[in-house]
């Protein structure tokens, strides 16, 4: 202690080393919004197209940075049709792709909540044999938000014909019902699993990453506020040490939630995939990109050999219990996908008693609002516009360019 006292300087590396040692937290802005309900009722067409109801009950909790005129709501891609309000606060929606534009019927101060209901019919949602020959899966991820809560999010699903799906739901009144709640950020993906002579599915209508010339929206559901927001919020959050807090959290996130999707009632059905890539593309000669499954320059795809394997023809069939995409053995180019699915035995199934249900998806959606092409899950972020808002004046022409105006059921 006198050393110390008679000289400090010598202690101050240490010092310096133990303060920058501990990683600062991070505060969160308080919200300005909060989403009491956003429930989407599917139908599936004959076409395999899927006719989508939205209710949404936004509620505005801060108007201090003006008050809310209008939602920058996600929707699954591009290749949608028949937008349709059904609700007298919208006072029109425009279309900009893989994100509509609602526009309210007037401004919602501090303290109003607004109820939204629109109707479309939404195409290039599924993928023929995905993880089973002879079955065709439709993956489905509704929008996000970044900065607000959503209380209560519902997916209601046309259960007629419906082999498999998850994560774990229950039967209302002919329709899979999926229910949980998002914290800022969060995203709930859910799967439904037909076989492959139920509807009209083609090739040439599958979701993106699946061969089949659907649009994951990489390219146009990144609208110019949501860059401006993600910009500010990696320039904060790298300041703050917060990168590895969130890979933290995320992992014991996703390790909590576990590879179970059915209830003690309900069987297991774990299906492993081994896929082959080329080293190198076969028609341009091109590297293969880790994650894709196609040659970023010409487009052909890279899989070599694509089976699906049995529990016993794989090395430690243990380490694939879980869905996700593992590396096989010591190729670089091999990987064994594993997908688990609930298999009931019966058509009626009981309310979940357990927690919020995750995002299983073998690649994540990136937060860019484009989802990776080895998922075809159908993402996209989402914001709202405020009156007063300097980020929405800012980004004024580019938001509102190019745009397709669709009327208000008033006329």
């Amino acid at each position: 202690m006198k050393d110390f006292k008679m000289r400090p300087y010598r202690y101050l590396p240490c010092i310096l080393l133990l303060l920058t040692g501990i990683p600062a937290i991070p505060v969160l802005a308080d919200p300005t919004d909060e989403i009491l309900d956003f429930t989407i009722t599917v139908d599936v067409n004959e076409d395999a197209s899927l006719n989508m109801l939205y209710h949404i009950d936004w509620e505005v909790l801060d108007d201090s940075v003006g008050e809310l005129e209008w939602i920058d709501l996600g929707v699954p891609n591009r290749y949608h049709e028949n937008i349709t309000p059904l609700s007298d606060t919208i006072d029109h929606i425009e279309d900009k792709g893989s994100s509509l534009n609602i526009y309210l019927d007037q401004s919602y101060e501090e303290g109003e909540t607004v109820s939204v209901d629109f109707s479309m019919t939404q195409d290039h949602m599924y993928q023929i044999d995905k993880w089973v020959e002879g079955e065709t899966v439709y993956t489905f991820t509704p929008a996000w938000f970044d900065s607000m809560e959503v209380d209560s999010l519902t997916i209601r699903w046309n259960a007629e014909d419906a082999g498999a799906w998850q994560p774990d739901c229950y039967e209302d009144d002919g329709y899979l019902v999926f229910e949980t709640s998002l914290s800022q950020g969060d995203r709930y993906t859910i799967s439904v699993t037909y076989p492959n002579d139920t509807f009209g599915f083609v090739p040439e209508r599958q979701a993106a990453g699946s061969g089949g010339g659907g649009d994951s929206g990489e390219s146009e559901g990144f609208s110019a506020s949501g860059i401006f927001v993600a910009v500010l919020a990696i320039i904060i959050g790298l300041g703050c040490f917060v990168v590895p807090v969130i890979i933290i959290v995320k992992f014991v996130k996703w390790f909590a939630g576990g590879a179970g999707f059915g209830s003690d009632r309900e069987g297991k059905k774990i299906t492993r995939t081994m896929i082959e890539y080329y080293p190198n593309c076969p028609n341009c000669g091109a590297p293969r990109e880790e994650g894709k499954d196609s040659c970023p320059y010409c487009g052909r795809s890279m899989i070599k050999k694509k089976e699906v394997v049995e529990e016993s023809e794989i090395e430690n069939p243990e380490k694939y219990t879980k869905n996700g995409t593992y590396r096989y053995g010591n190729s670089p180019n091999t990987f064994i996908f594993v997908n688990v699915v609930s298999t009931p035995s019966s058509r009626t199934h009981t309310r979940s008693s357990g927690g919020s249900h995750h995002s299983s998806c073998a690649s994540s959606c990136a937060s860019s609002c484009a989802c990776a092409s080895s998922c075809a899950c159908a993402c996209a972020c989402a914001s709202s516009g405020r009156a007063g808002c300097t980020v929405k004046d800012f980004f004024k022409r580019s938001i509102h360019e190019g745009r397709v105006r669709v009327r208000s059921h008033e006329g």
